[in-house]
């Protein structure tokens, strides 16, 4: 009989277990909405940050009052930053420590800060057209027709400057690396001016812009360990990539 009842208690507790950490049901938000949690308050937020065409936020538990938060993915489609759309971003982290909701403030970047956190996997994806739509809204002055052309592992740039009579076409191929983790370089670039090879002549001017990209202020800690460029993307993560975790499930659609 004894064995019995503790088989029987076993089984309980397994079920408590399993009914304690299933995912919980999906809740929907569109457009504005008014927070009614520190969940819904962090979620509102990215969204003002954002302005993404769609979210996934999974957490296995609110923010505390605190900031903190155990396990949390965060699954970006289409943001729009500065302007520049981004196809997705993916944020999974571990104990991570934020500043307390009570500091948030919506559309304020600098109100967001991370203390701590023990790991964050990210995966950025940003994708040829997108690149040249922002390229071309950017162009003005004396800059036109700027476009970028992707290929396996490097990227072609050309734009045509005119000014005061001067008409040059300019012309630049690049490969892309990453260094200590943090720093996008360009690597093994060459510059054409109206086709006559310009390297060696701007090769001191390049030395000027390196990095290109520095990821060292991102909120999130972070190496990265894979960048892969094709015809259509370019692709920017760490060696093992975001997955959503489970628990509470917010999905954002930003809606008409």
């Amino acid at each position: 009989m004894r064995t019995k009842i503790c088989a029987f208690l076993l089984v309980v507790s397994l079920f408590i277990s399993a009914t304690a950490f299933a995912e919980q049901p999906t809740r929907e938000f569109k457009g504005n909405f008014e927070p009614a949690n520190n969940g819904e308050r962090l979620l509102s937020l990215l969204v003002s940050l954002t302005n993404p065409e769609a979210m996934e936020l999974r957490m296995d538990g609110e923010p505390d009052n605190a900031g903190n938060v155990r396990n949390i993915s965060i699954f970006i489609h289409g943001a729009s930053i500065g302007g520049f759309r981004v196809d997705k971003i993916a944020i999974e982290s571990s104990f991570l420590e934020l500043n307390p909701p009570s500091e948030w403030r919506m559309g304020e970047r600098n109100s967001l800060k991370v203390g701590n956190v023990l790991r964050s996997n990210v995966e950025l994806i940003a994708l040829e057209k997108d690149i040249n739509a922002a390229l071309t809204s950017f162009a003005g002055g004396d800059w036109s027709r700027i476009s970028i052309d992707l290929k396996q592992g490097r990227i072609d740039a050309r734009g045509n400057y005119r000014s005061g009579g001067l008409n040059i076409l300019a012309e630049v191929t690049t490969k892309l690396e990453i260094r200590q983790g943090k720093q996008i370089w360009l690597k093994d670039t060459a510059i054409k001016i109206n086709h006559d090879d310009q390297t060696d002549v701007i090769r001191k001017e390049l030395q000027k812009i390196q990095p290109v990209v520095d990821i060292g202020q991102f909120p999130f800690p972070v190496s990265l360990a894979v960048l892969d460029v094709d015809e259509h993307k370019i692709v920017f993560s760490t060696r093992t990539l975001p997955k959503p975790v489970k628990g509470i499930f917010y999905r954002y659609v930003r809606g008409s």
